[in-house]
């Protein structure tokens, strides 16, 4: 099968309608960059052929942005030599139409004969799956597919099985394949197909013997319970009794209670030690308040003596201040003298350094308006000459454009004369006499051109009549005229006399218009900003020098001015030692007045203090706190030792804990009870559950399940036995079948061979049931292709394709091949070896590339189709 012309319209990104004719029977490539339109195209052959033209999720074929369109493909196509045409609506007004020759198809027939043609199924409804796309579902490789092999080639295996039995010239058994189905189908009632666990009568007879020997399992446990009750009852029976006799938790009662009576002593014995440790603390605190007191009154006696000698010291020092705070004003009055004389010296110093900076700046600013008067003469100067040669620039100027146009009209005007002259009849004559011509006379020597008709009177011989041999001669004339007249204007509105004088004039123009150039640039060197800015800048010049001058003459006579450095340091000298002795002006000054202060407040807290002493209720208080001390001293140690006494006694009594005991008796003898209540509960139970199991009849339930479970038996192990013998004749069948399929594979192994040598010499690909590649051979070794790089898978999905396509060729298949951006992770020489590959199945095959990389395809001697050019096309 070979596509001549591919029309698209309103599909998808084309909004409008994209023409591709022209299709080579072999390799055709297109290009464009990414979302140029490339799977757009893959995608509408693929729909053509396909999808079902009455689909109702096709709405995403749409033109983008247009919700009424209506998707349409077209292909034309030879088949066999018949020349085929195929077109396809969808969406809206959907139609389908394929012409085979003569022969016009529609609809659902229509779809039906491609199927058969092409080898693929139709979906029932929805959109076309994998499993239905058969053969184009293999050839056909849609972008970012090419490495995955397995399930496109397991779709289209039946069709490839078919081209094999075709080629290998033996006859697939159709009744064997159809045995071994249905020795498959028994054997899917009993085993499953992938884990060969049971299922369907087989496991039903499993699960029902392991249920009948749960069940009897279960009795047996019963009986064996019933037995162990037996021997629980009357274990049980046996401590009740026991119990019941002894009754011990009457003994652990009592001995509670005569716990409980020393616990209550023990409470008794802790609350008097209580009372004691509460006296004892008021005692202390008592004691603790006298002691106080009178320690408050020691301290004030020793807080009074030690104030009394710092209120001496205070004296001394503020009489030490005053005498340091006089010198410390004797010496800031020095400072002050020294650093005024200081400070004048600086000043006149500094006077003698405006003075020479000003003596500076009057020579400057001299030389200054020296510059730029002589700037402003030159640049009066360079702006008259500027001035005159705009001037004489302005009288001459002319025209550019007018004069390029005149010097045209005269070359056309010197061609189109030539051309006249050599078109004319030229007569040269020599005469001894006069001839008559038209109404002229000649005579002598000359060239008489001849324009028009010319009759030339020969006297007594007659005339002749001179016609001009070209015959457009007056249309040339005439133009020649027009031409004149234009030329003539032209000289006239440029105010010349010739084409000469114009581009003389035109000359002189350019040259008074550098001169303008260069007298411009003289006056920008002097004047950059203008002359009124320099004109500007010297008046202000002249300003900046009164001012100086001024300046210079207000200063005072400096000739005795000291250096400024010098001045400076001692100012500063002068300064610092000044601010050295207001400091400690200052910090003498503080501490006389903090003296002062210290020691009037030290004087008023020493006669406050000395007061309260000698005040006589202080004494009399003072007496009554000594005697309490020794009266308080006395009962806290009489206190202390009685509650140390108790203490002891109490410590004895906690040893044993009595309350502990007591709880603990009471919990014993309330578990005694309790235990004695569970034993009757269980006996009571044990004795329910026996009469209960004693009338279910254990013993002639275990023997009718004992008969059950042999039944069970015999049924399962009949299934088992069905199961391995439809298993060996499944294995011996399949071996059979697959040892004829091996026989039929050798054309497709062929093939392979063919186009797995250019890239993996010594190699050899081995094929699964479905005839898809299993496992690449080479090297002694065999590698699952899932265990290959993405690029290796890649490459080995195109080259087995291209073996598919073969095979099915040569069966009398239709081929066409399609792959979109198919070899994107393939290096360089595996490509060239995919590229020499290709060339070699495009003689057999036509096929379709679209790629993004046109670079890495322009080196197989065929046309590279940008989609652009297309679509302007």
């Amino acid at each position: 099968m070979k596509l001549q012309r591919i029309a698209i319209q309103e599909f998808r990104q084309f909004s409008g309608r994209l023409v591709i004719d022209d299709l080579q029977p072999g390799l055709n490539l297109f290009t464009g960059p990414n979302e140029a339109g490339k799977s757009t195209i893959a995608e509408a052959v693929r729909a053509v052929f396909l999808e079902r033209y009455k689909a109702s999720h096709l709405k995403d074929l749409l033109p983008w942005g247009l919700a009424s369109g209506q998707p349409s493909v077209e292909v034309s196509f030879d088949l066999d030599g018949v020349a085929c045409r195929l077109s396809k609506q969808f969406v809206t007004r959907q139609r389908c139409e394929l012409r085979i020759g003569q022969a016009v198809f529609t609809e659902d027939e229509a779809e039906d004969k491609l199927a058969a043609l092409l080898g693929f199924s139709r979906a029932a409804r929805g959109p076309m799956k994998a499993e239905n796309a058969g053969v184009p579902g293999l050839l056909w490789v849609q972008q970012g597919s090419t490495q995955e092999m397995r399930d496109s080639t397991g779709h289209a295996a039946q069709y490839l099985r078919d081209a094999l039995t075709q080629l290998s010239g033996g006859s697939e058994s159709a009744g064997e394949d159809a045995l071994i189905a249905a020795v498959q189908r028994e054997l899917r009632q009993l085993l499953t197909a992938r884990t060969q666990k049971p299922t369907g009568p087989l496991a039903e007879a499993e699960q029902k013997l392991a249920a009948l020997v749960a069940s009897r399992a279960e009795l047996q446990q019963q009986r064996q319970q019933f037995d162990d009750n037996i021997a629980r009852l009357a274990a049980q029976q046996e401590a009740f009794d026991d119990a019941g006799r002894r009754r011990p938790w009457e003994l652990h009662e009592q001995k509670a209670a005569l716990a409980q009576q020393r616990a209550a002593a023990l409470a008794e014995l802790e609350r008097s030690v209580q009372g004691l440790a509460q006296s004892l603390q008021v005692s202390e605190a008592e004691l603790a308040l006298s002691v106080q007191q009178e320690q408050g009154a020691v301290e004030l006696e020793a807080a009074v003596a030690r104030e009394r000698e710092q209120f001496d010291a205070a004296r001394a020092e503020v009489a030490a201040a005053q005498t340091a705070h006089a010198q410390a004003a004797s010496s800031v009055a020095q400072f002050e003298q020294a650093s005024a004389g200081a400070s004048r010296a600086l000043e006149l110093a500094n006077a003698a350094v405006t003075a020479a900076d000003l003596r500076s700046q009057i020579e400057f600013y001299r030389a200054e308006s020296a510059r730029l008067e002589a700037s402003i003469a030159e640049a009066d100067k360079a702006n008259e000459a500027v001035l005159q040669a705009t001037r004489e620039a302005a009288a001459l100027e002319i025209d550019e454009a007018q004069l390029k146009r005149l010097v045209a009209l005269d070359g056309e005007l010197t061609v189109l004369r030539a051309r006249t002259e050599a078109a004319m009849t030229r007569i040269e004559y020599r005469l001894s006499g006069e001839l008559s011509v038209g109404d002229a006379r000649i005579s002598g020597t000359g060239v008489l051109r001849v324009d028009e008709e010319k009759r030339i009177g020969l006297g007594e011989l007659g005339e002749l009549r001179v016609i001009p041999g070209v015959s457009d001669l007056s249309a040339q004339l005439s133009a020649l005229a027009s031409l004149e007249a234009r030329h003539a204007q032209s000289l006239q509105a440029l105010g010349v006399g010739s084409v000469g004088d114009a581009q003389a004039r035109h000359e002189q123009w350019k040259t008074l218009v550098a001169q303008q150039k260069s007298q411009a640039k003289i006056l920008g060197v002097h004047a950059p900003q203008g002359i009124d800015a320099l004109r500007t800048a010297l008046a202000s010049t002249a300003a900046r020098l009164r001012t100086a001058s001024e300046r210079l003459a207000s200063l005072p006579d400096v000739s005795a001015a000291p250096p400024l450095d010098d001045a400076r340091r001692n100012a500063d000298i002068a300064r610092d030692a000044l601010e050295a002795a207001r400091k400690v002006l200052a910090q003498a000054a503080e501490t006389r007045s903090t003296g002062v202060a210290t020691a009037e407040s030290l004087a008023a807290q020493l006669q406050r203090k000395e007061a309260q002493l000698a005040d006589d209720a202080f004494r009399r208080n003072r007496s009554q706190w000594q005697a309490n001390i020794i009266e308080q001293r006395v009962k806290v140690d009489a206190l202390r030792t009685q509650r140390e006494g108790r203490e002891r006694e109490l410590e004895a009594v906690r040893l044993d804990d009595p309350a502990a005991e007591a709880k603990r008796y009471r919990a014993s003898a309330e578990l005694a009870r309790q235990e004695q209540h569970e034993r009757q509960v269980r006996i009571a139970q044990l004795r329910s559950q026996l009469e209960t199991m004693g009338a279910s009849g254990l013993g002639e339930r275990l023997a009718a399940l004992d008969a059950q479970i042999e039944q069970a038996t015999r049924r399962k192990d009949e299934l088992s036995l069905r199961a391995s013998a439809l298993s060996l004749l499944d294995e011996v069948l399949v071996d059979e079948r697959d040892a004829a399929v091996v026989q039929l594979r050798a054309p497709l192994t062929e093939r392979l061979g063919h186009y797995l040598k250019r890239l993996f010499p010594q190699s050899g690909i081995a094929l699964g049931d479905d005839l898809s590649p299993a496992t690449l051979e080479r090297e002694g070794r065999a590698d699952l292709l899932d265990a290959l790089s993405f690029g290796t898978r890649e490459q080995l999905g195109i080259l087995t394709r291209l073996a598919y396509a073969d095979l099915l060729k040569t069966s009398g298949r239709p081929t066409l091949l399609m792959l979109d951006d198919a070899a994107v992770h393939t290096d360089a020489a595996r490509r060239d070896a995919l590229k020499r590959a290709l060339i070699d199945a495009a003689t057999r095959h036509q096929i379709l590339v679209f790629t993004c990389h046109p670079e890495l395809w322009d080196d197989l001697g065929v046309r590279l189709r940008a989609l652009e050019d297309l679509k302007v096309a």
